[in-house]
């Protein structure tokens, strides 16, 4: 016989009701591993999910992927929240670093408004005139005096976005302008 079925103190259990006591999520210190998203970056295979089109500036994190590599997502990715509850191990913090010259990120907007003549024209214009942007496509349905297109543009980082965005709303007719 053993020493502890012997014991009177040693409380016997079962693992019938036993439940794990989860440990809280330990707060984040400074010196915690982050990825750095720079143009100067080697060894590390990632790439810019093409779901939210993260672009330099914007908050991100990185999503290892079964592959191996790195996908970059915005914090407000539209799949964020599944990914972080089914995955949440497979995180990890990343942030941009260094300048944004030299890289261009294609980026989608959504643009709605009144339906009138020269509108496009004047939509067009305000990109045609912001350095370093470049117009790729855009595409206008119309509908009961209504337009709603989307256009894909190339800029630097989420500074530059922001003013054009602020700049296409103010075009005379423009109700909704947003990134994809």
């Amino acid at each position: 016989m053993k020493n502890w079925e012997s014991n009177p103190f040693v409380e016997s259990r079962t693992a019938e009701n036993y439940t794990k006591e989860l440990s809280p999520i330990p707060e984040t210190s400074a010196k915690e591993d982050i990825l750095v998203i720079d143009n100067d970056l080697k060894n590390i295979d990632y790439k810019l999910a093409k779901c939210c089109n993260p672009i330099y500036g914007d908050d991100i994190f990185g999503f290892v992927s079964i592959m191996g590599g790195i996908k970059i997502h915005r914090t407000n990715c539209p799949n964020a929240p599944q990914m972080i509850s089914k995955f949440g191990y497979r995180i990890i913090k990343a942030r941009w670093s260094g300048k944004a010259e030299g890289s261009q990120y294609l980026i989608t907007l959504r643009v709605v408004g009144h339906d009138d003549i020269g509108i496009v024209t004047n939509i067009t214009s305000v990109i045609s005139k912001e350095e370093g942007v470049l117009l790729r496509s855009i595409t206008v349905d119309t509908n009961a005096g209504l337009f709603e297109g989307t256009m894909t543009i190339m800029v630097n980082d989420n500074r530059i976005l922001d003013q054009i965005i602020k700049k296409i709303k103010n075009v005379k007719g423009v109700k909704n302008v947003g990134r994809m």
